[in-house]
């Protein structure tokens, strides 16, 4: 039968085939099936190839998108087989492997051969269901899993629809089949809107149509909060001020247990490497604080979508060790910010699990449920998204903010990190909350959480992640937060970097001043864990331009773990790419190395703490040497910055080097860096208000460097000779 049915297959017969599921076949057979087991392979239609080359290439780029979202979505990396057409498909192949068929009945002759069996066909522009019942729409398609007719023993998921721009990849296990509407043209984009989804009863057959409800309801986000109190207002606390922040994604970090998967335990045991503590040593990376980025409990690998805020991640540890890990870094004298979700969570959550299809539950009003039987719900970036609006069961469901029993519960939570015990004593509590998505949140709801966390503890830090420019961001600190990473840096620094010139950079300090409160603080950073790192984006040299500029700004800098040793890595094109394992040892082997996805290079290519740490010109030791000149002087860490005029011999305005002086009560240092080739410069150094030196000790090379002043100026112009891509730190009061 198998074998009357493939042979020939490339020409394309058009017969149909029958089956009869008499034969004792059933659901309970494949109860506890594994699909990917077989590593299936992925089927493209070539019937349209001659006639239809769009329909062709639809199939080819979904094929893609398919086996994409099965490796990454479904995390089946590793077993899913490759794509093949439809002619080169073997009797071989089909007793062995189970199918994922992609395209029109038109276009794939698979699909043409079995379609008479399928309880779910495609017939013009219509979805028919077994029975007759028709779906007429335009815009629909279906997803489906069923046995194989072509061999019984083997599983297909068809996907398919009326024309082919409709057709797209539904990765839901948990049905059999789903009914869609497309919402959007892209091929690659995920946004559909459920027409109905469920499962094939015990003998595979279709009785009933489970349709999905998509009555609309009032949700409650029009819901202002009102503040009908005097809020009090909180400064900054002192020590975020200064000091130097490494975020760490603790899955990538170190393995303390040997499962492959950084933890908590990993952290403590590295705590030396980061700050010993011991100001005089020099060992050690020096930083201030860490950023850990999502540590509760979580279905996910990022965290981001948190199931149980009162649980550290089982993968990461437990509460016990997250109180170990403070305990030693307060030791230490390093702050620990945690990363705090508080716009979105789970669909894993408890409690959104309770109102998830049930009106009646207590949880009704946590979330933005908009239908009425309450399995469609806004996902967390509804409010600047609208493909998230109305979703069925969104992965990550957004919080109802203005319904005051979930700000209480989230308020409560958010203390209790501040103080576990409730006596007072903050040492065995968290230092600062990072708020991821803060642009989510309405301005009202933070100037509570302020109120609620600051009242526990005003030495708390309230870190914004608003990625935005100046003007909006300049809204969050109207007793709201502390502080907001500034992205406008990062960009700035950037096209400096790559294009050699310092008037992105210029024009950033001129917005900085103008559109900001004084008292806001800015976290800058080269790159975060979102972004392509900065080893990826140019060379080493370059980027140690960027490393020495971010680090003698005034105000706290950031770096990203894997930054101080030029790890690389880009989306791949999701976020798992910036995110690898940190590198510790050159072969990327031994005790602590995490496995749970490759490395950037797993070659030798001198990119590892065993390669760099205590070797003399290495980017670790430039990062250690930078931080140490930072603590020696005040002034870079909390001085008044002014931008230097730079000339060229003709006194003409040089725009290829960057200079600055950073200013407090005890000292002046002036930073020079060379975006470009050696150059002989002027430096307008008139606004510094002191008498210029002949000679100055150059801080990163030890070296003496004279100043030259311009003969017969009024202004009191210095020149003297920049190596190319080279930076400069003197300290001239």
């Amino acid at each position: 039968f198998i074998n009357s049915c493939t042979t020939g297959m490339g020409g394309h017969r058009k017969s149909s085939v029958t089956i009869d599921f008499k034969d004792g076949i059933s659901k309970s057979d494949f109860r506890n099936y594994d699909f990917f087991a077989s590593k299936p392979l992925i089927v493209i239609g070539t019937l349209a190839k001659e006639e239809d080359e769009d329909d062709y290439e639809t199939n080819k780029i979904m094929a893609e998108t398919v086996k994409f979202r099965m490796e990454k979505w479904l995390n089946k990396a590793g077993r899913v087989g490759e794509i093949i057409e439809d002619s080169d498909l073997t009797t071989k192949m089909i007793q062995e492997r189970d199918l994922v068929l992609i395209g029109t009945p038109k276009s794939n002759s698979i699909l043409r051969k079995i379609e008479s069996v399928l309880p779910i066909k495609v017939s013009g522009e219509n979805i028919i269901i077994a029975g007759g019942e028709k779906i007429e729409k335009d815009e629909s398609g279906v997803s489906f899993k069923y046995p194989n007719p072509l061999n019984p023993k083997r599983m297909i998921w068809v996907v398919t629809a009326p024309l082919y721009e409709n057709i797209r990849f539904v990765p839901k296990e948990q049905f059999d089949y789903v009914i869609y509407k497309v919402q959007d043209y892209n091929l690659k984009s995920d946004r559909i809107r459920e027409l109905a989804q469920g499962k094939f009863n015990d003998k595979w057959q279709l009785e009933k149509v489970d349709y999905v409800d998509n009555k609309a309801v009032e949700t409650g986000e029009n819901d202002q909060i009102v503040i009908d109190l005097d809020l009090k207002e909180y400064p900054a606390p002192q020590w975020a001020k200064k000091g130097v922040m490494y975020e760490i994604f603790v899955r990538s970090f170190y393995d303390s247990d040997g499962d492959g998967i950084g933890d908590l335990a990993g952290i403590t045991e590295k705590l030396d490497y980061l700050n010993d503590g011991d100001p005089t040593t020099n060992s050690d990376l020096g930083i201030d604080v860490i950023w850990l980025m999502p540590i509760f409990d979580s279905p996910s690998y990022h965290g981001y979508d948190v199931r149980d805020y009162m649980k550290i991640n089982p993968q990461y540890g437990t509460n016990e060790d997250f109180q170990t890990l403070l305990k030693e870094a307060h030791r230490r004298g390093i702050k620990i910010v945690t990363d705090l979700i508080l716009n979105h969570c789970s669909n894993q959550h408890k409690f959104y699990k309770n109102a998830f299809n049930n009106p009646d539950s207590k949880y009704d009003k946590w979330f933005f449920f908009t239908n009425q039987s309450n399995t469609r719900a806004h996902n967390w970036e509804f409010r600047h998204r609208k493909k998230e609006r109305d979703m069925y069961n969104p992965y990550m469901p957004a919080w109802n903010l203005n319904n005051p029993e979930t700000r209480t519960y989230l308020f409560e939570m958010a203390k209790y990190w501040i103080d576990p015990n409730g006596d007072g004593d903050f040492s065995d509590g968290v230092d600062g909350f990072r708020c991821d998505y803060a642009k989510g949140p309405s301005h009202e709801f933070w100037k509570l959480f302020r109120a609620e966390v600051k009242g526990i503890n005003p030495e708390v830090l309230l870190l914004a992640e608003v990625w935005e420019g100046f003007s909006e961001i300049a809204t969050y600190f109207d007793n709201e937060f502390d502080m907001a990473f500034d992205f406008a840096f990062q960009g700035s620094l950037s096209g400096a970097l790559s294009s050699g010139s310092s008037q992105e950079l210029i024009n950033y300090f001129n917005s900085y001043k103008r559109e900001l409160p004084k008292e806001a603080l800015m976290n800058r950073f080269l790159n975060n864990h979102d972004m392509n790192r900065i080893y990826s984006r140019m060379d080493q040299d370059r980027a140690k331009l960027g490393i020495t500029t971010l680090l003698t700004l005034p105000q706290m800098p950031m770096i990203y773990y894997g930054d101080e040793i030029g790890m690389k890595g880009v989306k791949d094109p999701y976020d798992e790419g910036v995110r690898r394992p940190f590198e510790w040892y050159a072969n990327n082997k031994g005790k602590g190395m995490t496995g749970w996805y490759p490395v950037f290079d797993r070659e030798v290519d001198g990119v590892s703490v065993e390669e760099e740490q205590g070797v003399k010109g290495s980017l670790m030791e430039h990062f250690s040497k930078v931080i140490r000149i930072r603590n020696k002087f005040s002034a870079l860490q909390g001085g008044a910055f002014e931008p230097v005029s730079v000339m060229d011999k003709s006194q003409k305005r040089y725009g290829r080097v960057l200079a600055y002086t950073v200013t407090d009560a005890e000292n002046t240092i002036l930073v020079v860096t060379n975006l470009h080739d050696d150059v002989d410069i002027y430096l307008d150094l008139a606004a510094v208000g002191i008498e210029i030196k002949d000679t100055y000790r150059e801080e990163l090379s030890g070296k003496t460097i004279s100043l030259q002043k311009l003969a017969g100026k009024d202004t009191p112009l210095f020149g003297f000779q920049c190596q190319g891509l080279t930076s400069y730190i003197f300290k001239i009061k």
